[in-house]
């Protein structure tokens, strides 16, 4: 049997089993060598199939990041993987965080495999191959970048797995970051000038993929270097321990502009120009927005990745599909968005408080409403009707009332400014009416709890989906990103007008996909200073993006004084403070009350933030890896 033949049957298997599998197992024999182009082809859809995981970024690197952001409210359960990373107390052992490793790996090894069987002498030869080979590169260098931002230095693996190479040792993180880099400059070389989409094919990136991907790691770097030039104690001891040759921020930011230059000029990104397009619930194949997209299907036997965003940020039984709604928005940041967003399209987007419930796979006339909403059914009389009936054996006519279940939403929060609230984005208790301060602004005891005291995401929502996979693909990296990346960078290079002119893009974008004309978000203007400017950007991000794949990342990269910043801002909602203190007062101890940080009270702030820059190196790496010990493990792990 020719060995593209026995490719094609191993593939076969693998794309079907990459499916089912939530955590797929494959991998490919390191021996092969492919003599066709569609043989090739089969081998590098498998390992987009492995981006699209649920250790990858089907599933688990969009929630990690959404969990640790402090944006973030789960089950207050310690023992729960998620608990874990909204509290900010992950043990090594944490599965959550041993999967998106293991993941990770397994597309990087896939990729090493691809590359090394690729280049093999006996290799066949046809056109297209130097542009899968740069996918493979590209695809390498995104798993290395996300490792990095979550672990800093790892082991750097870069050939096929043998039994003389399981055991690795943790690279620098420069030595990582110049990986990363030779990935990505490397693929951009033969990578096409447009994202290319061919029929039966995922999404590839292009050229200018990876030169804004070098903009976002040379941006990056930059706000780390800022914060160690501010002398946050973080960046100033471990980060420089760890990262001796660091530059200067305006070095790193430099090389951001010069490669978001080149994207901006030659690329052919757009902003999508109605933003609901992306997020509306229904699939979306391609868009210029993208810069980078992974395919997903909620129909798992025909594609090699899939989408359980849906399943992970919807409420339950809010579709025909399922769904969990395992994370959700905590009360400071709803009340912030909107307190500080009003009308902004991009509300309904991302937040969502009223839906109907599904039964047997149809939605219903029963509505469920979550915070801020106080509701209440009730049954009408909207006519009546004469009915038969018999009655003491005698048959007889009646007159009996239609009756309609009513939905009523007798009180919410009214965030408008110069309204009732001092302080829109954080109503004080004394504010409030009594319906919202009796339903919400006091810890519920063990018999009258209710996962809906928190609202929900809504940017996943879908009602096209199969069981936990919906079928929309993964937008792992946008060009509304890139531009308020580039807003940052040019500001810090004191480009002002530069940088307001890309950060009002995206806020035009946003304000133009209303139906009526909206007032926000506004427009940045001239009269804001370098400091203000930064500041914009780091919320407009986490607003922007929110559930996607930055949150975490984004509340670390200027240091621990910023991430503390956006904690405290949980303490001092007023609303959260109350519930926290109404449950500690009374003994509380139900899963669902409020997160408190650092750890609960428990733990002085330093300590706390300083562990929580960085994620631990998994126990499962540890155990198995003989030249990693726990020496060479994160800081406070």
């Amino acid at each position: 049997m020719k060995i593209s033949k026995i490719i094609y049957l191993l593939l076969l298997s693998i794309l079907f089993n990459s499916c089912l599998d939530e955590d797929p197992s494959y991998t490919l024999n390191s021996k092969v060598v492919y003599e066709s182009e569609s043989a090739a082809q089969l081998a590098l859809n498998g390992i987009y199939g492995m981006m699209a995981s649920q250790g990858g970024f089907a599933q688990l690197i969009p929630e990690i990041n959404t969990e640790a952001s402090g944006l973030c409210w789960t089950s207050y359960n310690t023992s729960d993987n998620r608990c874990q990373y909204v509290g900010g107390f992950i043990p090594v052992a944490n599965e959550f965080n041993d999967l998106v490793w293991k993941a990770l790996y397994k597309a990087i090894a896939n990729c090493n495999i691809f590359i090394n069987s690729c280049n093999d002498s006996g290799s066949g030869n046809w056109i297209t191959k130097d542009n899968m080979v740069a996918q493979a590169k590209f695809m390498r260098g995104v798993c290395y970048y996300n490792l990095l931002s979550f672990y800093g230095g790892v082991p750097l693996r870069l050939e096929p797995s043998s039994a003389s190479n399981i055991a690795c040792p943790r690279a620098s993180r420069q030595q990582v970051i110049d990986q990363i880099v030779k990935d990505w400059t490397e693929s951009a070389e033969y990578l096409d000038e447009k994202m290319s989409l061919a029929s039966g094919t995922p999404t590839a990136p292009g050229k200018y993929s990876a030169y804004a991907y070098l903009a976002k790691l040379y941006w990056y770097m930059g706000c780390n270097a800022w914060a160690a030039e501010q002398g946050d104690e973080w960046a100033v001891k471990e980060l420089k321990a760890a990262w001796p040759e660091m530059e200067s921020s305006r070095t790193y930011f430099e090389k951001a502009e010069a490669y978001g230059d080149i994207v901006m000029e030659k690329g052919s990104f757009e902003l999508e120009p109605n933003i609901n397009t992306l997020f509306n619930g229904k699939r979306v194949s391609f868009s210029k927005e993208f810069v980078f997209v992974v395919d997903a299907t909620g129909n798992t036997s025909v594609n090699v990745g899939y989408n359980s965003l849906h399943w992970t940020f919807s409420p339950m039984n809010s579709s025909p599909g399922e769904s969990w709604g395992r994370c959700q928005p905590n009360k400071s940041f709803y009340d912030w968005a909107h307190g500080t967003y009003q009308d902004d399209p991009r509300l309904a987007i991302s937040f969502m408080s009223l839906y109907a419930k599904y039964e047997n796979g149809s939605p219903s006339s029963d509505l469920q409403s979550a915070y801020p909403l106080v509701t209440k059914n009730r049954l009408d009389t909207i006519g009546w009707e004469m009915r038969d009936t018999i009655i003491a054996g005698r048959p007889i006519v009646i007159k009996v009332p239609i009756t309609e279940r009513t939905f009523i939403i007798e009180d919410s929060i009214n965030y408008a400014i110069g309204g009732k609230y001092a302080d829109p984005t954080n109503p004080q208790i004394h504010e409030l009416d009594s319906l919202i301060k009796e339903k919400f602004a006091r810890t519920k005891g063990p018999s009258d709890w209710n996962i809906n005291d928190w609202a929900y995401f809504h940017k996943h929502y879908t009602t096209d989906c199969t069981g936990r996979y919906s079928n929309n693909n993964l937008y792992v990296y946008r060009y509304s990103d890139f531009l308020l990346l580039m807003s940052d960078v040019k500001n810090e290079l004191d480009k002002k007008g530069e940088a307001i002119a890309l950060a009002n893009q995206v806020l035009t974008r946003a304000r133009s996909s209303a139906s009526k004309p909206t007032t926000y978000p506004l427009n940045w203007d001239g009269s804001l200073t370098k400091q203000q400017i930064r500041e914009l950007v780091f919320h407009e991000r986490l607003f922007e993006l929110v559930t996607e794949y930055d949150g975490f990342n984004d509340t670390r990269r200027r240091g621990i004084a910023w991430r503390k910043t956006l904690l405290e801002r949980n303490n001092n909602h007023a609303i959260t403070k109350a519930c926290y203190e109404h449950g500690v007062e009374n003994g509380y101890k139900a899963y669902w009350r409020e997160y408190w940080y650092p750890n609960d009270g428990t733990e002085d702030w330093n300590t706390y933030l300083v562990r929580n820059q960085l994620l631990p190196i998994p126990q499962g790496e540890l155990s198995t890896n003989n030249d990693i010990s726990i020496i060479d493990q994160n800081p406070g792990y």
